[in-house]
């Protein structure tokens, strides 16, 4: 894999994140208006339970897909390749069909019992079957991504989002009049419909490639894996991986048992607190989400592209490709944080047209950039075989967002937003021993000026032209247009001071897939962007 290619792969994948993660917002607008924040707090606490088990399940089995798939086709084994994927798609469909029905039967118990609003019920049992779906699809991407192709992985992802967001307004308006929980639980249904759609996606790809390349000849006689020997190699790359899955559910779960009671210490009554708690993770966490959109797809692409490197032996190469990872993500995701931050409460009554969800999205908004480090720098740990590191640095931020969460959401001068201090520093701790780990395995140290200093001083005089535009605009022509008219001009500002402090150079842009080579020339002769 060569470093176009690995950033051509987090380009596909990144197209294909923005888009579903914009749907995913802009639904949340129209769902949040159609049931208000008590019914987002039902609808969000399905989820953590689902993703949780889909992590513990699945979350590590693509990974270790794409990794075997990968090495037997660098074997020239393509019929080994492929008898990976046939034994893998076996397995989670036994598995998932198992946590499906543990779920479905388990759910009453897991609503009265672990989430303490017996209303959550309905929610979980519509989602359940998302697992068993959802396992499928993730053998057929595990496939394509070790093969190499982004394409199928991408296109399943945006069709699945676009499933989902039809069913959960559809059936949270139809199912609305007979209650809240009902409406609730229409919406997690979405997730079902979803994964329906991105295996469908998935499959129609799979006959499509294997029309069109047909199996290709194997050049050596290696014989076939045994079946058993196939799911031990699986089991031993997936589950820390599947483990480091599980443990961004556990957070949420963390959040969704925790925050509602705290609050009501705090002096809440039960509904006040779940409005509240549906405010803090299915409106502002999602727009904190945004952002690292790019490191997901970074992270994901980064495995194979540190381990390649390091199987050659060519650590200088592993630091290369882990430094432009570091750098892609300071430059996206701190501007990002920044301008949350700066305009929290007018975001909120743009989207929302409530103006209190601005003190969670400001709370969070340092978390846009946390969580892009931790993502990236989590992916270079893997790349470099200690999956099992990443899970031990996260477990221990999550031990002290737990302990913070418990005591400074329970303060009434913190209330909410106690949750979102204990969210970023429990990520802050994460990451510098994410960093720690990265230093001592492979001797990576970040490029500091252009991967901190340059993005830092973009951010600063970007945070200036932000709230003058604003200021401005707002009393010309309102709230909406002042929001976005101001985050355009900030990003506009942004971009020219890091090109005149050299944070990007024409190398750089001369990387992004497609339009780099065009970008570079014509900036050039503008004399915007140095060699």
């Amino acid at each position: 894999m060569t470093g176009q290619n690995f950033l051509k792969g987090a380009f596909i994948l990144s197209l294909a994140g923005i888009i579903v993660k914009l749907m995913g917002a802009l639904y949340r607008i129209p769902l949040a208006r159609l049931i208000g924040g008590e019914g987002m707090g039902l609808y969000q606490m399905a989820y953590p339970v689902y993703t949780m088990i889909l992590a513990l399940s699945t979350a590590g089995i693509p990974v270790a897909i794409s990794i075997l798939v990968a090495e037997k086709n660098a074997r020239g084994d393509y019929q080994g390749g492929k008898r990976v994927f046939w034994v893998s798609l076996m397995l989670l469909t036994i598995i998932g069909a198992m946590f499906s029905v543990l779920l479905y039967f388990n759910s009453y118990w897991l609503a009265g019992n672990v989430l303490y609003d017996e209303r959550a019920f309905y929610a979980i049992i519509a989602i359940s079957p998302a697992i068993f779906v959802t396992a499928i699809a993730s053998a057929f991407r595990g496939y394509f991504q070790g093969n190499q192709t982004m394409l199928p992985t991408a296109l399943s992802q945006v069709f699945e989002q676009l499933i989902r967001v039809v069913t959960v307004l559809t059936l949270a308006y139809l199912l609305l009049p007979h209650g809240i929980e009902f409406a609730a639980a229409g919406a997690a249904f979405g997730a079902v419909t979803g994964s329906i759609g991105a295996a469908l996606v998935l499959i129609l790809f799979y006959i499509i490639y294997r029309g069109k390349y047909g199996v290709k000849p194997s050049y050596r006689s290696l014989g076939k894996e045994p079946i058993i020997s196939i799911m031990l190699r699986i089991g031993f790359i997936a589950v820390p991986l599947s483990l480091g899955g599980l443990v961004m559910p556990v957070m949420q779960l963390i959040d969704a048992t925790i925050v509602p009671l705290r609050l009501q210490v705090a002096g809440y009554s039960i509904a006040r607190a779940t409005e509240l708690f549906g405010q803090f993770s299915g409106m502002a966490n999602t727009l904190i989400n945004l952002p690292t959109i790019i490191t997901v797809s970074l992270a994901v692409s980064l495995v194979p592209a540190v381990s390649e490197a390091l199987a050659n032996k060519n650590i200088r190469q592993a630091r290369a490709r882990i430094g432009v990872a570091m750098w892609i993500t300071c430059l996206l995701c701190m501007p990002a944080a920044v301008g949350l931050w700066l305009l929290a409460t007018p975001i909120a009554i743009l989207l929302y047209n409530i103006a209190e969800v601005g003190g969670s999205i400001a709370v969070l908004a340092p978390t846009a950039l946390l969580l892009g480090l931790y993502q990236t720098t989590s992916g270079a740990l893997q790349g470099t075989g200690k999956t099992y590191l990443p899970v031990k640095n996260l477990l221990v931020g999550i031990m002290i967002k737990a302990i913070l969460n418990y005591i400074l959401v329970a303060i009434p001068e913190f209330g909410i937003r106690g949750a979102g201090y204990a969210t970023a520093i429990g990520f802050s701790v994460a990451v510098i021993l994410n960093y720690r780990d990265l230093q001592k395995n492979i001797g990576f140290a970040v490029a500091w000026y252009q991967t901190l200093v340059v993005p830092l001083i973009g951010v600063i005089i970007m945070s200036f032209a932000v709230l003058w535009s604003y200021s401005l605009i707002f009393n010309l022509a309102g709230n909406s247009l002042a929001v976005l008219a101001s985050i355009l001009i900030g990003g506009i500002v942004y971009g020219l001071v890091i090109l005149f402090f050299g944070g990007v150079k024409a190398s750089d842009l001369e990387m992004i897939p497609g339009i780099g080579a065009k970008l570079t020339k014509m900036l050039l002769r503008f004399k915007i962007v140095r060699r």
